[in-house]
């Protein structure tokens, strides 16, 4: 038998220390939750060891048994998607999409990116419960069982989108929900909340990619599907998300204007993370028109209503808002605003956060690093804001985003007062080495 990837194998164990964590917070020893579950006692100590494998089925239970609000199937599902990753890898190593569209990839990324390849055929390769191969199709019986297909798609995507950015991931999914959107336009109850969602995740990608007129249609896709299914947190998200697109093309006004609708929108049914990130969404368009007052009040509010997060069963597609998405969010606040030392403070944190908690998001730690050096730049810390930016562009080759190369490509620009610089001499060569100065 081929040996567990590394990967593979420290995923196991910490799934089973989480395991016997929530066993000890609900005080139950490791025969009583055995006898629970319908277990050995002895293949639960192996499970909680990560030893032995066990199904999706197992996880269902064990999180139901220990009130673990899904963080333990969650965490079984990531499992299993990267396993099936290192799996594809061996069997489909090779470019996807377009040639050369990875070629720069490391090579962990591209065991990573492989398993994308069966979604250019409308279908992704997965493992279910019990280690047989199936595969998430477009033509799934019930609505229900495609939105639980979808689900997993989603949670991946989710997963790799940090890794690898939008330039890469965006062609597979694109693909993937326009072959979705002829089924559901044949029979509507067959996944169109799917659908939407999907559809948000492919305006994201776009986003990242700056594919902004197709990010646009997609966004207005998810909004047009909440509206038809009744979602208002759907609809608010999509809203929120092209209120972001607005302040990225520094269009203020209108993604004002966005955000407050996108509030409004809820009616007061949103979940602690989805209030969160609008209010975040509404900090950064009043630090846009330069409106400190109403941008930190904002802030506090994302702030308060971040701390009920828990209470309430949120939505996949909310899964990336934390505790680092909002020191990351109060960060840009800050730096739109002028004031640099707290932004500074804020985008340290979360850079330190990041470290500890998602080290993986190489794309997210990239964003950070580039926000930190301008703001090192702004207080005329040339040295130290080319040291931050350094690192960021050498980070940047691993992953494929032209919104992050855009933002490295501003610092550069920046960089232009201070020419005769050592430093910035010594970036300048670095950026067009791994980037280039024409990007």
């Amino acid at each position: 038998m081929a040996r567990e990837p590394a990967e593979v194998a420290e995923r196991r164990r910490a799934l089973g220390r989480s395991l016997a964590t929530f066993r000890r917070a609900a005080q139950l020893t490791q025969a009583e939750l055995a006898r629970r579950l319908h277990y050995q006692r002895a293949s639960l100590s192996n499970i909680e060891n990560g030893h032995q494998p066990s199904t999706r089925q197992f996880w269902q239970r064990a999180d139901t048994a220990l009130a673990a609000g899904g963080v333990l199937l969650r965490d079984y599902d990531e499992l299993v998607a990267v396993k099936q990753a290192h799996q594809a890898a061996r069997t489909h190593r090779g470019p996807i999409g377009q040639q050369g569209q990875i070629g720069s990839l490391s090579d962990e990324s591209l065991e990573l990116t492989s398993l994308l390849a069966g979604l250019t055929t409308h279908r992704l390769p997965l493992f279910d419960s019990g280690e047989d191969v199936f595969h998430i199709g477009i033509s799934a019986s019930t609505g229900e069982s495609l939105n639980a297909k979808v689900d997993l798609l989603l949670q991946l995507f989710l997963y790799l989108d940090n890794e690898l950015g939008g330039n890469i991931l965006y062609l597979p999914l694109s693909r993937y929900v326009a072959r979705l959107a002829v089924t559901v336009e044949r029979d509507p109850g067959l996944g169109l909340a799917a659908f939407g969602q999907l559809s948000q995740m492919v305006g994201w990608l776009a986003l990242d990619a700056n594919r902004h007129g197709r990010a646009r249609r997609y966004f207005t896709t998810a909004l047009y599907v909440a509206h038809e299914t009744d979602d208002p947190r759907l609809a608010a998200s999509a809203l929120a998300y092209i209120s972001l697109q607005e302040t990225y093309r520094e269009r203020f006004g209108s993604a004002l204007s966005l955000a407050e609708t996108a509030l409004a929108t809820g009616n007061g049914n949103l979940t602690p993370l989805t209030r969160t990130m609008l209010s975040t969404r509404l900090a950064r368009a009043y630090a846009g028109v330069g409106n400190a007052t109403r941008c930190l009040g904002a802030l506090d509010q994302a702030h308060a209503v971040f701390s009920d997060a828990g209470s309430d069963q949120e939505p996949l597609w909310i899964s990336y808002v934390d505790r680092i998405e909002v020191a990351a969010q109060v960060g840009a606040c800050y730096l739109d605003l002028g004031m640099t030392t707290k932004a500074s403070a804020s985008l340290i944190r979360a850079l330190d956060l990041l470290q500890a908690d998602a080290p993986h998001r190489v794309r997210d730690r990239v964003h950070y690093l580039s926000r930190l050096a301008k703001c090192f730049l702004l207080d005329r810390e040339v040295e130290r804001a080319c040291e931050v930016a350094a690192e960021a562009v050498t980070l940047s080759g691993a992953i494929g985003s032209a919104r992050v190369t855009e933002r490295l490509k501003e610092f550069t620009d920046a960089l232009k007062p201070f020419e005769h610089n050592k430093m910035a001499q010594e970036f300048h060569e670095l950026f067009a080495s791994k980037i280039g100065e024409d990007s």
